[in-house]
């Protein structure tokens, strides 16, 4: 076999290798989630859905075709989701409050991490959806809008909230309430922060060097590459997580120090508006809770965190309804006279 040769057939496996990948791949991911069950039963039970419903929450909620999409200023939220039957997110009004009345007096805007957002419960079935629940049977017609995004702080919720008073999205006397605890991060990056300098970076010179960096992103995304990345990850997982483990130990006073920064520029923000603001801290790790003592006398800020409350939580420390519900029940205690 001559070397012409040899390379045709080189080439034509290597295709066939990708062909194939591309063709088994999305089959396999089907028939792993198929009998898939992501949530116990107990877990299952609070959601009040069976088996086949709960894993079709799973699947909207932790498998849609792109799960964060890039955000301008606060770097990511998770994508649109407009036909689900238990999630939908859109970029104008958050994630769904299906029981807003039509006329709204008033509106109020919650922000958090994904306590708020409701990962792994349905969208009627999330602090704020309860929250406008007992609005709506205390004759209140209120709107309610959820934009709770999973890994938000209080960084990355202060700008969004100055997003949404410029776009006109906020009125005077609007009610504004924060919920934070265990997601903030003091100045680390956020999530991504270096794969979009690179890309920027990568793709933001010169036109006749562009081509070193085609061939790289055309190597590096094909499904054979893809595929080996997969698995050198998992081969490394445990690997990994042990050797990061000194990197992962917060900086206790750099996240306080920034937390209470971030409390006074709200604060301002809300007082220059005539916002009616509310910053309410829960924790769903009890380790959490000692770090922010230092600010329990800020100006502001409530914490509703009661470890002796017995409460459920599945895996990923996403919360059950019937919590979602008591700490709606706590909030509107706490702002609706």
């Amino acid at each position: 076999m001559n070397k012409v040769k040899l390379i045709l057939l080189t080439l034509l496996v290597f295709m066939l290798l990708n062909a194939i990948i591309v063709f088994l791949w999305p089959i396999r991911t089907d028939l792993k989630f198929a009998n898939y069950r992501p949530y116990s039963k107990e877990f299952i039970n609070s959601l009040n859905l069976n088996e086949d419903e709960a894993l079709k929450l799973y699947l909207e909620t932790w498998q849609r075709e792109r799960l964060f999409e890039y955000d301008e200023f606060t770097g990511l939220k998770e994508s649109d989701s407009v036909n689900g039957k238990y999630v939908n997110i859109t970029k104008e009004n958050g994630r769904l409050i299906s029981n807003n009345p039509k006329n709204c007096e008033k509106n109020i805007f919650f922000y958090g991490g994904e306590v708020v957002f409701g990962y792994d419960v349905t969208d009627n079935q999330s602090i704020p959806f309860y929250f406008r629940d007992i609005l709506k049977n205390s004759n209140l017609n209120y709107c309610v809008f959820n934009f709770g995004r999973k890994t938000y702080y209080s960084t990355q919720e202060n700008i969004l909230l100055q997003k949404h008073i410029i776009q006109n999205k906020i009125n005077n006397n609007d009610i504004i309430v924060f919920i934070d605890g265990d997601n903030e991060n003091g100045n680390k990056k956020l999530i991504n922060t270096n794969f979009i300098e690179k890309n920027y970076n990568d793709l933001h010179q010169k036109y006749w060097k562009l081509y070193k960096v085609g061939i790289n992103y055309f190597i590096s995304l094909l499904p054979i590459t893809q595929f080996a990345e997969v698995l050198i990850k998992k081969t490394n997982f445990k690997k990994n997580i042990n050797s990061s483990s000194d990197n992962l130990v917060p900086d206790l006073k750099n996240i306080q120090r920034v937390f209470k920064k971030n409390l006074k520029i709200r604060n301002a923000i809300c007082d220059e508006f005539n916002l009616l603001c509310y910053n309410i801290l829960f924790f769903t790790k009890s380790e959490n809770k000692p770090k922010y003592k230092v600010l329990k006398n800020s100006k502001n800020i409530t914490d509703l965190t009661n470890f002796d409350d017995k409460y459920l939580k599945n895996k990923f420390h996403s919360l059950s309804p019937d919590k979602n519900k008591s700490i709606a029940k706590k909030i509107y205690k706490l702002i609706i006279n």
